[in-house]
């Protein structure tokens, strides 16, 4: 299968609903998506978990009711924890306005764009 580059480093495949392969393209993802690539410019390598998530997905995996995947955000693992605080720390930076930290990973959003308050939270 040929995959369709998003940015330098992600593709449209690494952010689709793992369920059914659906995708919302708007200009939310296209912000979204270039600010994690700055991310990865500046820290390295990311993993994508988590990227939009249809409504049957997201319930299946315990998503937040309004949860930002239903329209766009992602979940990202990197190699080491102590890369988590160091992306953590650049995702402050780069104005992700919507950044949770768990014990693996990091969730991303950027729910200022649809003029949504900015989160943030810890579920280590």
């Amino acid at each position: 299968m040929r995959k369709t580059q998003i940015t330098e480093n992600f593709t449209l495949e690494e952010i689709k609903s793992r369920d059914t392969g659906a995708l919302l393209i708007t200009d939310l993802l296209y912000h979204h998506m270039d600010k994690l690539q700055e991310m990865r410019e500046e820290i390295g390598r990311i993993d994508i978990n988590s990227g939009y998530r249809t409504p049957e997905h997201n319930k299946s995996v315990g998503g937040a009711e309004n949860s930002m995947h239903l329209q766009f955000a992602t979940d990202i693992r990197l190699v080491s924890l102590l890369e988590l605080d160091r992306a953590h720390e650049v995702a402050e930076d780069l104005g992700f306005s919507g950044i949770g930290r768990y014990k693996t990973f990091l969730h991303l959003d950027c729910r200022k764009f649809i003029d949504r308050l900015p989160a943030r939270w810890d579920r280590r």
